[in-house]
């Protein structure tokens, strides 16, 4: 019998520490304003996230990614995980980047500028390097 009320007094200790716990200080929440800046941040945020995340999902880039032996799911995964600040800076290196382009359609372009400089030159009688320009 006397077992009895040092087993309710011990089940009785061990909820009340379970209770304090469960009902013990909890961090109220605070309200504060929010400036239109703090507001625009995190939104600009957002989109800049899915810009960079735009930009890992492109074929050309998964390819050169796995080409230096990065997984493209892991890089997905590890840019979810990138604070506000970090997506910010390095969507602002993609626009810094130079855009790729190969050496076939430098050639093709610069070959394209020269012609339209020596017909638009040929029109206006300057030269005489095509035959089928008609003064």
């Amino acid at each position: 019998m006397r077992a009895m009320p040092q087993l309710r007094r011990s089940v009785a200790l061990v909820l009340a520490v379970v209770v304090g716990m469960l009902t013990g200080p909890i961090d109220a929440a605070r309200a504060a304003l929010v400036s239109t800046e703090q507001a625009i941040a995190g939104e600009v945020a957002g989109g800049e996230r899915e810009r960079v995340a735009a930009f890992l999902a492109r074929e050309d880039v998964q390819a050169q990614m796995a080409a230096l032996g990065v997984d493209p799911a892991e890089a997905a995964r590890r840019v979810g995980g990138l604070s506000d600040t970090e997506v910010q800076r390095i969507a602002g290196e993609l626009d810094r980047l130079p855009a790729g382009q190969s050496a076939l359609g430098a050639v093709i372009g610069a070959a394209l500028f020269i012609f339209i400089v020596l017909l638009i030159t040929d029109l206006l009688g300057l030269t005489d390097v095509f035959t089928f320009v008609r003064r």
